[in-house]
């Protein structure tokens, strides 16, 4: 895959032909989501949210819009969302996905059916109009449209990913997450880094977020830039034919999953991003988007780096408990979660 992803970046083509290449058609492209003015130029974008969902959940949209996802959250930092769709066969549900699309410009969608088993296709078609349309973005989030996001603690996040000392992170996870699945640098080299991280974030905390340039951090390089982080996941195919899980032989041939992010919440940065969707061309396709991730990640050598802060439940809530949130599932509720929300921004939280 090495060899492939440098001569597709170059824009040449590659020894191999591709399998997978998601020529599903833009209904709604939204292709200048991104671009500054008239003159054909991307605009640099910190933060890109990029959430899956149902047609039919204009009131979570609506709610996103005016908590997590609010694109003018902070005055310094560039954020920006959009909607991931597919289509249904009914013509009641188009009509007012066009009405939201031009009211609100934030959605994307493409001509395949809107349906669970079709996730990893919403998800590949979410990353190619990534590579496409936003290839400035520095950290793209990908979230299900029933989670709360905290924007603040993302930002935390993704400037320091190893800095133990804001409690993002277990000990246990980065020596056992990079002695499991091998890593570029050795251990000492990013117990260095994660040093130069924390003297780092001292001089971030007391600084405006834009005075922080993101593309420079010293523990990203030892990841090659290629940061691909969540809840990370260690299971086995599920073989009971009763499981809506069920996965056949045929599908799967092997006993374990790579190591993988669930799908609920997960951030990329852009050159992470860019191996994972160019590699899965050439990876078959599978029905879980997260497994497939993790086995695309796994294909081009990308380690998911576990952050226990992400939640693929629903944590219980208190105005105390989620400080260091960065994501939690289980938020169905639109007037829940706005609730929640604007509690924790007026703490500081969110």
């Amino acid at each position: 895959m090495e060899e492939v992803l440098i001569a597709l970046k170059k824009g040449e083509k590659p020894a191999q032909s591709p399998i997978n290449e998601y020529n599903y058609n833009y209904i709604i492209s939204n292709s200048n989501k991104c671009l500054q003015g008239n003159d054909g130029n991307y605009e640099k974008v910190v933060i890109l949210y990029v959430i899956k969902s149902a047609l039919n959940n204009q009131n979570r949209r609506d709610a996103i819009r005016k908590s997590w996802g609010w694109e003018n959250r902070f005055s310094d930092v560039n954020i920006k969302r959009i909607f991931m769709l597919g289509v249904t066969n009914d013509p009641f549900f188009q009509d007012q996905i066009d009405e939201e699309y031009i009211r609100n410009k934030d959605i994307v969608q493409a001509d395949f059916m809107d349906s669970y088993y079709n996730n990893t296709i919403k998800t590949m078609m979410g990353f190619k109009w990534v590579v496409k349309n936003c290839p400035k973005a520095q950290f793209i989030m990908f979230s299900d449209d029933d989670m709360y996001v905290s924007t603040k603690n993302l930002l935390k996040f993704i400037r320091n990913p190893f800095n133990k000392r804001v409690g993002f992170r277990r000990k246990r996870d980065l020596n056992y997450i990079l002695q499991k699945n091998g890593n570029y640098k050795s251990l000492s080299k990013v117990n260095v880094l994660t040093s130069e991280a924390t003297r780092s974030y001292r001089n971030f905390s007391s600084r405006k977020l834009s005075e922080t340039p993101l593309d420079f951090d010293p523990v990203l390089s030892a990841f090659d830039g290629r940061l691909f982080a969540g809840y990370v996941f260690f299971s086995s195919p599920m073989r009971h034919k009763s499981s809506k899980w069920y996965v056949t032989i045929m599908e799967y041939p092997f006993s374990k999953y790579p190591p993988y992010v669930t799908a609920g919440a997960y951030v990329l940065s852009y050159p992470a991003l860019e191996d994972l969707y160019y590699t899965s061309m050439f990876t078959k396709s599978f029905k879980f988007d997260d497994v497939y991730l993790g086995i695309v990640a796994k294909k081009c050598g990308i380690c998911p780096l576990h952050n226990e802060h992400f939640y693929f439940w629903k944590k219980p809530y208190s105005s105390g408990t989620y400080s260091n949130v960065i994501a939690s599932h289980g938020y169905d509720d639109p007037d829940e979660l706005k609730r929640v929300w604007e509690e924790q921004r007026s703490l500081g939280h969110a």
